[in-house]
């Protein structure tokens, strides 16, 4: 059994872990509670603990403080974070101190369970792991493939640059195909959305990485003149290739050689890629390499997926120190006259200054981490407003904002977390104006989608008919509706499409044109944007809960939702 210790200073929640949890049937030990820092040391010192779960903020010694401790000490252990929204300026510290999970609180016992049975998973794993190498090492005639692979990985996790001497001898002694020369390395992730589990679950993935490395390596061909290894990891594939004479690495160029890839992946196994390429370096070298295309694959966030980055387009883009010193005046400006905004009830001017706020996010490209944390820290400031109203209603709204709060690191793309984003703000003005009615030219505007959503209706033809200025309506509809006109129109076009696809089996173009898109694109891209899958992908999921609903009316057989 794995031991677990929890280090928790609120009596009844530590109280409530140890006991409505069976830890037991988990294959879980737990060595006691602790309720501060310094009590959670002393007990580790005679037991060490796989898995530590601590809060943040304890008398004595703080989780942050006891997980460096820990760290100074050189226990082997996994940490499990319990945070509050307002304690996110915690996380990058938390990250670095080797803090594989954070728990939200407020939180329910099946969510302590998840987060401590994916730590088991990763001692499970690591261990495992390392048993590999040792068995590896033992056998490495048997299985030489793995040991190259490995020896790699280490090339590619390097700190330093390598010794060129013992790196020919082992290029020798395992039989990598990379010479002595410049080299480079390029990583391909799949794009979840791609591997969406309406067409693949978690058993398909070993195949369905076997088959994608098989398709790559006959795509790169003699592109390399076979001077390259292809290594397919769990979540991506990462490309080691000596860098041929009179190469340019220029995008166009690599375009042409890595777009059959991606449209191959896409023909045989319906999944996209993403691609992020490093610069040319000394193969000593290589480590810089994979740092770079690494860092090129994250401008994925911002560009969206399918796309080939590299590292020299991030060289040509970063902003100068007087830009960035810019962008921190603009960005602290922005969030005053959110805060100005909201505290004057000013919902239209709150709407625009938090979609500047988001277009300076993209337009620097900040981190993920730092634009998640804004994003918390923004969510949590509405929660704090709507805590203030009390009541039935408010806790409601609470709960939708905390659930909101949860997917922000699920969205993959900035357009989703803009999106979701954009969510948020409408369910917190709908709440601030729950006990209002809309105003009559609102209603009006509101009565007139519903009426006409199928046609070519434009903001300007709806202010003519309400005899207003276009620029007075798009103030007055983002103050009472707190989202845009467009955006709230293809909202309720997209809802519509959704009852089309759930009624009948409709083409996509004919959808498109039932609810007022007569370009299938244009329709496939809002579709996608608002619901978070292509209308294929969504009509495929509609006809499958449909036949496990009709079985059931069939069978009587109560079984549960498959997992989907």
């Amino acid at each position: 059994m794995l031991k677990l210790l929890i280090a928790e200073d609120e009596a009844t929640f530590r109280e409530g872990i140890l006991t409505m949890i069976d830890w037991e049937s988990e294959g879980i030990r737990v060595l006691g509670t602790a309720s501060n820092g310094r009590i959670a040391l002393e007990m580790m010192e005679k037991e060490q603990p796989d898995i530590l779960l601590t809060d943040i903020r304890m008398p004595q010694m703080t989780g942050l403080a006891l997980i460096e401790e820990v760290s100074r000490r050189g226990w082997d252990l996994v940490p499990v974070l319990l945070t509050g929204y307002s304690e996110f300026e915690y996380a990058q510290q938390a990250i670095k101190l080797g803090v594989l999970d954070y728990i939200l609180k407020p939180c329910n016992p099946k969510q302590v369970r998840e987060a401590i049975m994916r730590a088991k998973l990763k001692i499970i794993y690591s261990r495992s792991q390392h048993q590999q190498v040792d068995r590896l090492e033992r056998q490495w005639n048997a299985n030489v493939r793995a040991i190259k692979e490995d020896r790699l990985m280490k090339w590619l996790r390097a700190v330093k640059p390598l010794d060129s001497g013992k790196m020919a001898a082992e290029i020798k002694e395992y039989g990598i195909q990379l010479a002595d020369k410049p080299a480079l390395v390029i990583v391909f992730r799949f794009d979840k959305k791609a591997l969406n589990v309406l067409s693949y679950t978690e058993e398909d993935l070993p195949l369905i990485r076997y088959a994608a490395s098989n398709i790559m390596e006959e795509t790169i061909g003699d592109r390399f003149a076979g001077h390259h290894e292809l290594l397919t990891l769990e979540e991506q594939f990462v490309l080691i290739a000596n860098v041929p004479d009179g190469m340019k690495l220029q995008l166009e160029d690599f375009h042409d050689g890595l777009e059959p890839i991606q449209r191959n992946l896409s023909q045989f196994l319906k999944v996209s890629i993403s691609i992020g390429v490093g610069g040319a370096h000394p193969l000593n070298q290589l480590h810089v390499s994979y740092r770079e295309a690494e860092d090129a694959l994250s401008r994925r966030f911002f560009h969206g997926g399918q796309g080939v980055f590299m590292a020299s387009e991030r060289e040509l883009s970063e902003p100068d120190a007087s830009r960035r010193t810019k962008f921190k005046e603009d960005f602290a400006d922005f969030e005053l006259r959110i805060r100005e905004s909201l505290e004057a009830s000013n919902y239209s001017d709150f709407v625009m200054e938090v979609e500047e706020w988001l277009n300076a996010f993209k337009d620097q490209e900040l981190s993920i981490q730092r634009i998640h944390l804004h994003s918390y820290s923004f969510i949590n400031a509405l929660i704090k407003e709507i805590k203030a109203a009390n009541g039935e209603l408010a806790k409601e709204a609470v709960e939708q904002m905390e659930s909101f709060a949860v997917q922000v690191q699920r969205q993959e793309t900035f357009e989703e977390l803009s999106t979701l984003l954009t969510v948020v703000i409408q369910k917190f003005v709908e709440f601030r104006r729950m006990k209002k009615l809309p105003h009559k030219t609102i209603q009006h505007v509101l009565n007139m989608i519903e009426e006409k959503y199928m046609t070519n209706l434009t903001l300007k033809s709806i202010a003519e008919d309400v005899f207003i200025s276009q620029s007075h309506l798009s103030t007055l509809f983002r103050h009472e509706m707190g989202i845009n006109f467009l955006d709230y129109l293809h909202q309720y076009r997209i809802e519509k499409a959704k009852q089309l696809f759930k009624q009948e089996q409709c083409k996509v173009y004919t959808v498109a044109k039932q609810v007022g898109y007569y370009d299938e694109a244009h329709f496939v891209r809002f579709f996608k944007k608002w619901t978070g899958m292509l209308p294929s992908q969504y009509k495929k999921a509609e006809r499958l809960l449909i036949n496990i609903q009709l079985y059931r009316i069939i069978t009587g057989y109560p079984f549960n939702k498959p997992h989907l």
